[in-house]
């Protein structure tokens, strides 16, 4: 058996379960004691541990099992498929908008970072949160979870159970939030799978979060 044989999709599942668990209590703490602007940080840095603790405890080469590899163009690539998302995103938005509604976790989301964008500090801790949501979310949603369940099946049902997941992660009792991040898991994990590269998606994922912040900004 390989060593990446040795991280089973059970494990990742219940690794993201103990992530979530995580980032709603420490993470909620965070919020309270540091401000927003620092847990933002801390909270995105959150995700990441418990799934790269694991890899590293079964001596993963987690490198060559994410695909975490700088090829020429890999970095444009990102970002025009960032812009691409972006676009994504508006089309989906203006369709489900008069189905579904408003989401008010979204809008209170973007009335945080708003407020937070008003100083120059704050703007930098948003723009570090934001960045680094794209390099963590992306490594324990698309290049851990959906990837250990596509070496175990197959890329659908892995697409859609690392989706699933990370529109928990954007939970909001109406459910808009959730059904937004799902769609938008679907274009990032197709992306993952397309060219197997973690910094790919990484790139993308922070690309669109950038965009949206000097959206915010300039409105």
């Amino acid at each position: 058996m390989t060593k990446e044989n040795t991280v089973t999709p059970f494990a990742a599942v219940l690794a993201v379960i103990v992530s979530f668990l995580l980032l709603l209590f420490v993470g909620g703490a965070l919020a309270l004691l540091l401000g927003y602007g620092l847990a933002l940080i801390l909270s995105e840095l959150l995700i990441i541990v418990v799934p790269l603790t694991y890899m590293l405890s079964k001596h993963v080469d987690v490198r060559s099992y994410i695909g975490l590899e700088v090829k020429p163009g890999t970095i444009l690539r990102g970002v025009a498929l960032g812009g691409a998302l972006l676009l994504f995103d508006i089309v989906v938005t203006s369709v489900l908008t008069p189905i579904l509604g408003t989401s008010q976790a979204a809008e209170e989301s973007n009335r945080i970072i708003t407020d937070l964008g008003g100083s120059p500090v704050g703007l930098l801790s948003v723009a570090i949160g934001l960045s680094l949501a794209g390099v963590c979310e992306e490594f324990t949603f698309r290049a851990f979870l959906q990837n250990t369940i596509n070496r175990k099946y197959s890329f659908l049902p892995a697409l859609v159970v690392s989706s699933a997941a990370w529109g928990l992660f954007h939970f909001d009792p109406q459910m808009i939030y959730f059904v937004y991040a799902f769609l938008s898991g679907l274009v990032l994990g197709y992306i993952y799978h397309r060219w197997n590269s973690y910094v790919t998606t990484a790139i993308t994922h922070a690309t669109y979060n950038l965009i949206v912040l000097a959206i915010l900004m300039l409105a």
